[in-house]
């Protein structure tokens, strides 16, 4: 059960993110995310669990307190006529000076931390069923762009196309398929040179999504970087799943490809569908990550 104190850490930790923009605050969240899979790593117990609890997903820059209220943030900012696109994260609305647009981030920062906590930890985190398990945050992320949406935005959909076409889908797919190769290919190869890979203690996903949110910098600084944690995490998740059942190491590969792919069409649908607009931002990576986050968890349960 979280405290009071809590709470009030989340109300401040959406203001920040929305201040230095969400997707700064998300890339702190990739950097604590390395760094608490690295104590793990080294047997630093405690360390890796405030790292990662408190800090990569916490109230500091959790994706649903930090991530979501810069994004609210922004829907918000747009409705009041001062910024042009509502789905720029990026923006560090401090500089609006309007005093309201943090504190709309601030409630959005308390009502990430309390459906993630109270809500969804009680529904699918395996309470239910090992097999009804998803990623918390990727659900009250993309829950939370669909409540700023309504609230703030237009209407839900906005899209007229379901899928990239021609070699922007192609590309998309082998995205999808080398980018899982890579995150499989790394975690059976480890495992087929004896490496003891029990040493990422239950971290491996943490560190790959880790890796991809860092990336980030790059989409920050006009670079066109291909936004990639929700295929890197579903990757790991998968291999590192099927792997403990099957003990098969092609079979993981295998489907750590497949599912990663899938993952990568589904962000490109939703991208597509509902947040193809100026209006706010719904997340097409949390949508991808919380649908294929039960799609594991379903096939390999964790036990």
């Amino acid at each position: 059960m979280i405290s009071i104190l809590y709470v009030i850490a989340a109300f401040g930790g959406g203001a920040f993110a929305a201040a230095i923009g969400g997707t700064q605050a998300f890339i702190f969240t990739g950097i604590f995310s390395i760094a608490g899979g690295a104590a793990a790593m080294a047997g630093a117990t405690e360390a890796s669990g405030v790292l990662l609890n408190y800090f990569a997903f916490g109230p500091f820059f959790g994706p649903h307190i930090a991530f979501a209220a810069g994004a609210a943030a922004s829907a918000y900012a747009k409705k009041k006529g001062l910024m042009e696109n509502g789905a720029d994260c990026a923006y560090q609305t401090w500089s609006f000076n309007e005093p309201s647009v943090l504190i709309v981030a601030g409630i959005f920062g308390v009502i990430g931390c309390l459906v993630k906590e109270l809500v969804m930890a009680n529904l699918f985190a395996g309470t239910i069923s090992p097999r009804l398990v998803t990623d918390l945050p990727g659900i009250t992320v993309f829950l939370s762009g669909i409540l700023a949406r309504l609230l703030f935005g237009g209407k839900l959909r906005t899209g007229t196309e379901y899928l990239s076409k021609g070699k922007a889908l192609a590309t998309t797919i082998l995205i999808g398929i080398t980018f899982s190769i890579i995150t499989g290919g790394f975690y059976v190869a480890a495992v087929a040179a004896d490496v003891p890979v029990e040493a990422f203690g239950g971290n491996y996903h943490v560190i790959c999504f880790g890796i991809a949110a860092i990336g980030l910098t790059f989409a920050v600084l006009g670079q066109p970087f291909f936004g990639c944690h929700h295929i890197l995490i579903i990757a790991a998740e998968a291999v590192v799943q099927c792997y403990n059942t099957t003990g098969n190491l092609y079979l993981a590969l295998v489907v750590s490809v497949v599912f990663g792919t899938i993952s990568a069409l589904l962000c490109d649908f939703e991208t597509k569908w509902i947040n193809s607009g100026t209006d706010s931002h719904i997340d097409g990576p949390a949508f991808a990550i919380l649908i294929m986050t039960f799609v594991v968890n379903a096939c390999f349960p964790v036990l």
